[in-house]
């Protein structure tokens, strides 16, 4: 039981890491489309998708950070948590 319950929670973390990476890939496309932006209405766009993904990475976040609590010596746990709190600063403009 503790080997299904382990190859799921690497699975949710494996996910969960996907998942930040490609918030951190689109965020920085987004920005530099932002930067080249002329259009007022593409631009409002743009930042109700960065912040949608800003959402999402703070619920990863919390996510992460629960998880961690729950289960502390989990390398894969921190790994997560702290290409988390790395991607913040793709968020930002």
């Amino acid at each position: 039981m503790n080997n299904n319950l382990f190859s799921y929670s690497e699975s949710i973390v494996h996910s969960l890491c996907k998942e930040i990476e490609f918030i951190k890939i689109r965020s920085k496309n987004i920005n530099i489309s932002l930067k080249n932006c002329q259009n007022k209405s593409l631009s409002k766009r743009l930042m109700l998708e960065l912040d949608k993904l800003n959402k999402s990475r703070q619920k990863i976040l919390t996510i992460s950070e629960t998880m961690l609590k729950t289960n502390s010596k989990d390398l894969s746990l921190e790994f997560l948590l702290e290409i988390t709190k790395r991607s913040n600063h793709f968020q930002q403009i």
